[in-house]
């Protein structure tokens, strides 16, 4: 399966994910306010393109295409995934969800990178809380294809 996963914040880990996403054939549109990001990204990437291949027997699908967008609707438009990763502030990422869900597309799923809040917290306030949830990944995100996924009573109803 492939498809377009917006990044939202690319640091360590936005950049991990966005390496993961890209090696395995995903279109990726990344947004942070980090003048730098793209190139952090870009380091991140490099090390990935090296390294990824060599778990893997088959070959990797063709690389699916970076874009920096200028800001979060821009990135969440068209995204069948988006992956929170801001700094561990619930007020920002209170803000950040509501604006993603703003203006991604009614089937796509928020997941959060977070590693100290519970998917109560972060659907507390959420237009959609239905469509958030923990997706927590080992670090190298691009090498350790595991992710801790937690879910809340919420999570899942409304067709999800």
């Amino acid at each position: 399966m492939t498809g377009t996963a917006a990044i939202i914040g690319g640091g360590v880990i936005g950049g991990g994910w966005a390496a993961r996403f890209l090696l395995n054939g995903w279109d990726v549109n990344l947004v942070d306010p980090d003048p730098e990001a793209m190139r952090k990204v870009a380091d991140v990437l490099a090390n990935a393109r090296r390294a990824y291949p060599r778990l893997h027997e088959e070959a990797l699908p063709q690389e699916g295409r970076l874009t920096h967008c200028a800001s979060i609707a821009e990135a969440v438009a068209a995204a069948d995934w988006v992956q929170e990763s801001v700094p561990e502030q619930i007020e920002l990422k209170h803000r950040v969800i509501g604006e993603v869900q703003a203006h991604m597309p009614a089937g796509a799923i928020l997941g959060s990178s977070t590693s100290g809040f519970t998917p109560t917290a972060l659907q507390q306030g959420a237009p959609r809380p239905e469509a958030v949830l923990v997706a927590h990944p080992f670090n190298p995100v691009y090498l350790l294809p595991l992710v801790e996924v937690v879910a809340s009573e919420k999570t899942g109803h409304g067709g999800h």
